[in-house]
């Protein structure tokens, strides 16, 4: 991160923060000895950011023109900056990769490949496979994670698709991309491991528990973080939680949509507001120094 500017104690740094988010420019106002901080998550966002900043200084308006005009002059706007999502744009596009290979769940020879546990089918009705202690004994460490990369149908691919793109973009360019990987490494192997320890079975997979993580961290950061950008509504949180109740229930089997990865939703967002937690610590931590 990268300090640009201390504002003056008559200067509201309002205007000019929602300026930079128009321009997808990831900051953090936070304050110190009794003033305003301007600080930026990407060094290289530095001279866009002070030339938006003379901007703002000379004429508030001028800049309020400058940047509202850039989003229209863009073929597509939630395309625009996708330079700045590399491992959000990787996820994706792993998943997409591994969901080709496994003809989305149907080729179980593939699939086997990925799921936590290897597994055999046998007489065609009884499936075996391997606990997890074995699976570690075995040094097949990447089984912890490559279950969020399986989709079982395209709708279950492109649902968590988009709110992985949706949410997942936004804190990478907030947090970087570092820290936005070691997140979401954390939060889809604690979803992946809960769900086979609780449920015992490893025929199970999804973005939907990083989605959750997402989701969660999303919405605790504003209220552990001072100046930290609300991009989760109370009303979307709800609806995930609903959903997540939901999950437990015949509901979605009634309707046709199957069995729902219950635990690895639940461990998701668990492990989402925990990683909120620490990272809001770290965040606060080092604003001191």
């Amino acid at each position: 991160m990268l300090l640009i500017y201390e504002f003056a104690i008559n200067e509201q740094p309002h205007a000019l923060s929602k300026l930079l988010w128009q321009h997808r420019i990831g900051h953090r106002i936070v304050q110190a000895n009794n003033r305003d901080q301007l600080w930026i998550l990407n060094p290289a966002d530095a001279q866009q950011t002070q030339t938006l900043l003379e901007l703002w200084q000379q004429d508030p308006s001028q800049a309020q023109q400058w940047v509202s005009d850039a989003p229209r002059r863009a073929i597509n706007p939630n395309l625009a900056g996708w330079h700045k999502s590399p491992i959000t744009i990787t996820t994706l596009l792993v998943a997409a990769l591994i969901a080709l290979i496994t003809g989305f769940g149907e080729n179980l020879e593939t699939l086997s490949w990925f799921t936590i546990s290897s597994f055999d089918i046998i007489g065609g009705n009884r499936i075996q496979f391997e606990a997890l202690s074995t699976v570690l004994e075995k040094g097949e460490y990447w089984r912890l994670l490559t279950p969020a990369f399986i989709h079982f149908g395209a709708a279950h691919l492109i649902f968590n698709a988009l709110w992985v793109w949706e949410v997942g973009r936004k804190l990478e360019r907030l947090m970087g991309s570092l820290a936005w990987l070691v997140f979401a490494l954390c939060v889809a192997i604690a979803s992946n491991v809960g769900q086979y320890v609780i449920n015992g079975y490893p025929l199970f997979g999804g973005l939907s528990g990083l989605v959750y993580g997402l989701i969660a961290f999303a919405w605790a950061m504003p209220w552990l973080v001072r100046g930290w950008p609300a991009i989760i509504s109370k009303p979307l949180m709800v609806f995930f939680v609903i959903w997540l109740i939901l999950g437990y229930t015949d509901v979605f089997s009634v309707i046709g949509l199957g069995n729902m990865a219950n635990e690895a939703h639940l461990l998701g967002l668990i492990s989402g507001l925990a990683c909120a937690g620490v990272y809001s610590v770290m965040w606060k931590l080092f604003k001191r120094r």
